[in-house]
């Protein structure tokens, strides 16, 4: 199945990227975010088959993104949706242009995971 660009009645969500990064605090780590810019987002939940193939890879991706390029775009930036953060995993262009950014994302929740700490499944509902 090919992937097309999307029309400009699907981008419904007005998503904020920024880059994460984490410092030392402490005894541990505490993030930093630099906002990068806003973008419309189509927002497309990956279905249950493609969820359970992508954790026997190892690879977390929740959804599918897609909005106007971003350059630049790798695993150390976020967008967030109200109180929704979503990590970027794997970013492509759509079509090999610069033109559309397709960005496959692993949902974290809300705020995201302790600073020190990775996603777990538990955060969708598993166990």
């Amino acid at each position: 199945m090919a992937i097309r660009e999307p029309s400009s009645g699907e981008l419904r969500a007005r998503m904020a990227v920024r880059v994460r990064v984490d410092k030392p605090a402490g005894a541990g780590l505490a993030p930093e975010f630099t906002h990068v810019c806003n973008r419309w987002v189509k927002v497309e939940p990956l279905g249950t088959a493609t969820y359970a193939n992508a954790q026997q890879t190892g690879n977390k991706i929740t959804h599918r993104l897609y909005c106007r390029h971003i350059p630049g775009l790798d695993s150390a930036h976020e967008l967030v949706w109200h109180d929704r953060v979503f990590r970027v995993r794997r970013p492509t262009d759509l079509a090999g242009r610069m033109v559309w950014s397709v960005i496959e994302v692993e949902e974290l929740g809300p705020d995201g995971p302790p600073a020190n700490e990775g996603g777990s499944d538990e955060q969708f509902g598993f166990r």
